[in-house]
């Protein structure tokens, strides 16, 4: 990975309060708190609650979609930018069904380039058990930082 400004990671986390999602959206998919960042770049669990779940009774490929987002967007964080990012175009490949109310998933979300104004990230979510449920791609736009809607 990327070399990351550590300073401008850890303002992020601060600026997000635990109790709520980043974003009205992820507040209202219960997705709180902010995703964690290591070497490899940012990751966000999940555990799935019955209105996570679609018809069949596994994790719904829109939320799956949602938290790969999230993740790859937040990958994009602490380059020295200061900048925010909105998603250009994402592709999601569904490997598995993605599992039951009670079960936790993970999505870790990769910086594989980025440049002045776009990155392209890689990611993927897994089960608990360490099974593939999708991989994703996206390439995202840096913007400038805008003041949280909530």
């Amino acid at each position: 990975m990327m070399d990351r400004n550590t300073q401008e990671l850890s303002d992020f986390v601060a600026s997000v309060d635990p109790a709520l999602g980043m974003d009205p959206l992820l507040t209202h998919l219960e997705i709180l708190g902010a995703p964690s960042f290591d070497e490899r770049g940012a990751q966000l669990r999940l555990r799935l609650k019955d209105f996570h779940v679609n018809g069949g009774g596994s994790a719904h490929g829109g939320l799956l979609m949602t938290i790969l987002d999230v993740v790859l967007a937040c990958s994009t964080l602490g380059q020295g930018s200061g900048r925010s990012c909105v998603t250009v175009e994402l592709k999601v490949n569904f490997m598995r069904p993605g599992g039951v109310a009670g079960d936790l998933v993970i999505a870790q979300g990769f910086l594989r380039s980025n440049g002045k104004s776009l990155a392209f990230c890689d990611g993927e979510v897994r089960n608990e058990r360490g099974e593939l449920l999708a991989t994703g791609s996206g390439t995202f736009k840096y913007v400038a930082r805008k003041s949280p809607a909530l």
